[in-house]
């Protein structure tokens, strides 16, 4: 079991403990109000043998709410015991207490099972123990005081009340383990960041700039130098320490300007919003495989030396990202020529890409100030056209 789990679990133990003593609390007053009146039952030997069974049933239930012993089958037996003990106090009340409106058998001791499937099943399971209980609890009364009605509504009040507190107080366990374990992540990136940049990043800063000034060969060099300080300087600045989050197959939601981080390099410069931009891994593995085209495209046309800035924008309807390069441009119409010619390259790898989840790319053609590619895409993920598919 991870910390997670374990976390919201240590909330589900705490109420199980006060409801330990909730549940030995109401069972001295069932045994004390029963002792007072047992004279007036009907079958009163009976009577004693069934808060016999509380008894036992009390301590066996409690043992079986432990964690490790704790299943769903342990609140439902939980139930049928319950209400089998509240029914039979038809059974060991005269027809006088029950015309009374007397306290039942239980009296009190019922409202713990109830508790405890808001625990187990949330405000829903609450509410459903309640209907249980009560329902059995009015077919013993001749009919529907107010006292009834009091009843109900305070077992209905609680059963939410404590359903909701559980929600609450798990969300806020796992969120504590959570920022717990991110402050541990950051620490020790800002330890290893220290460490890498009192060596590393100097030794690698320094190589790119010798390899300038001397040029040829060690021009090359120190270009190779100069994208591993910054491909470095990302690894230990990066947000998380997840997944891959251009990995797709999962079914869940990964952040695009992550995904997208992790194509800056010295030549290659990305801009994201400080939260995440969450949309399908699928969808992102084929955004980040688009804009990587566009990348490849610049470096082919315009040399390795042209520098490509990438921004991620997030609308309330779409997510755009933008490509931009100093290169030479594509001068206006040459990819219809291109397509012309058969040449498929930049149609599939880009557009084709983009339309393919409902989004469109395109090219916003000057070929006197470098290139510059626009992919919208629907912020759900997936468009109209591309779910008709």
């Amino acid at each position: 079991m991870d910390r997670v789990a374990r976390a919201a679990q240590q909330v589900d133990d705490q109420f199980y403990r006060v409801f330990t003593v909730l549940r030995a609390i109401t069972l001295a007053y069932a045994v004390g109000v029963n002792a007072a009146r047992w004279r007036d039952f009907e079958h009163p030997t009976a009577a004693w043998v069934l808060i016999g069974v509380m008894v036992v049933w009390s301590g066996l239930v409690t043992w079986l709410y432990e964690p490790r012993r704790r299943r769903g089958w342990v609140f439902i037996a939980d139930m049928v015991v319950t209400v089998t003990l509240l029914r039979s106090t038809e059974y060991v009340h005269t027809d006088e207490m029950l015309a009374s409106s007397t306290n039942t058998l239980t009296t009190y001791w019922v409202t713990t099972v109830v508790l405890c499937w808001a625990v187990h099943w949330g405000v829903t399971g609450g509410l459903l123990g309640t209907a249980i209980v009560q329902s059995v609890d009015v077919t013993l009364r001749p009919g529907i005081d107010s006292s009834t009605v009091g009843n109900i509504f305070l077992m209905v009040l609680a059963a939410m009340l404590v359903g909701y507190c559980a929600h609450v107080l798990r969300v806020a366990a796992v969120g504590r383990v959570e920022a717990e374990r991110a402050a541990a992540v950051a620490a020790e990136r800002e330890r290893l960041a220290r460490a890498v940049h009192d060596g590393v990043l100097q030794v690698l800063a320094l190589v790119q700039r010798r390899g300038r000034e001397l040029g040829g060969e060690a021009a090359e060099l120190g270009r190779l130098a100069g994208e591993q300080e910054v491909e470095l300087r990302r690894l230990i600045q990066s947000r998380s320490l997840g997944p891959d989050p251009t990995v797709a197959g999962s079914g869940g939601l990964v952040d695009l300007g992550r995904a997208l981080d992790e194509l800056g390099t010295a030549a290659v410069t990305v801009a994201t919003p400080s939260r995440p931009v969450l949309l399908p891994a699928d969808v992102v593995e084929e955004v980040v495989a688009a804009v990587r085209a566009c990348c490849v495209n610049t470096r082919m046309h315009a040399g390795p030396g042209a520098l490509v800035w990438i921004l991620l924008e997030e609308g309330r309807d779409e997510v755009v990202v933008s490509v931009r390069d100093d290169g030479p441009g594509i001068p206006p119409g040459r990819l219809v020529e291109a397509v012309g010619e058969g040449r498929l390259g930049v149609t599939q790898s880009i557009q084709g890409r983009i339309r393919d989840l409902g989004g469109v790319a395109t090219l916003l053609e000057d070929g006197a100030q470098g290139c510059e590619w626009e992919l919208r895409v629907p912020a759900s993920g997936l468009g109209e056209d591309a779910s008709e598919r």
